[in-house]
């Protein structure tokens, strides 16, 4: 009878193997779990230096288009008083419309340009913040950003000869490019934000 207890509290073989079975596939299913989620945060955190890079492209060249679009509109205004101030001289005063003409074209194409890239760029940042977490500081520069508005360069009234036009010129480029450095900072905003969130 003694025998008989031993017997029936032992163990089988075929048992112990499947308890080994189901602790060696249990640490291969949590091995493979750990390995996806280490995957999973690797790819994650790349996502975001992607997106940071890609915030930094657009930003590069939304500030190269603002200084472009203030070299046209001031070019515009330039050339059309350059017309005036030439006022006698039929040929000047073609060549100079003509140069306000196409000045003035330019400023438009620039400005599509601005709006195709910003439109870009508030994709990138609205990507980044739904993935990441929203931001007021981001959600304030990025409203400002949206609401960019492109001032007019000056007409330069009262100028009456072509050397302080020269000089007016360039005062006036140099203040626009002051006036719209505005718009980088709140891109270096921007970028300072999700840059700490990675």
């Amino acid at each position: 009878m003694i025998s008989n207890i031993d017997h029936t509290n032992k163990i089988s073989t075929g048992q112990i193997a499947l308890i080994a079975a189901a602790i060696g596939a249990s640490a291969a299913i949590l091995a493979q779990l750990v390995i996806f989620l280490l995957t999973r945060f690797k790819e994650r955190d790349n996502f975001k230096r992607e997106l940071v890079a890609e915030e930094r492209r657009l930003a590069y060249l939304l500030s190269e288009l603002y200084k472009e679009l203030v070299m046209h509109k001031v070019h515009k205004r330039y050339w059309y008083k350059t017309a005036e101030i030439y006022s006698r001289d039929k040929e000047e005063i073609k060549d100079s419309h003509e140069r306000h003409f196409e000045s003035n074209k330019k400023s438009f194409e620039t400005l599509t340009k601005i709006q195709v890239t910003t439109s870009e760029y508030v994709k990138v940042v609205t990507h980044f913040t739904n993935l990441f977490g929203q931001n007021g500081v981001i959600s304030k520069a990025l409203n400002d950003i949206r609401t960019f508005q492109p001032r007019k360069a000056s007409d330069f009234s009262g100028i009456t000869t072509y050397e302080v036009l020269l000089k007016a010129q360039d005062k006036e480029e140099s203040d626009l490019n002051i006036f719209y450095r505005y718009y980088t900072k709140c891109y270096d905003t921007i970028n300072i934000e999700m840059i700490s969130k990675i």
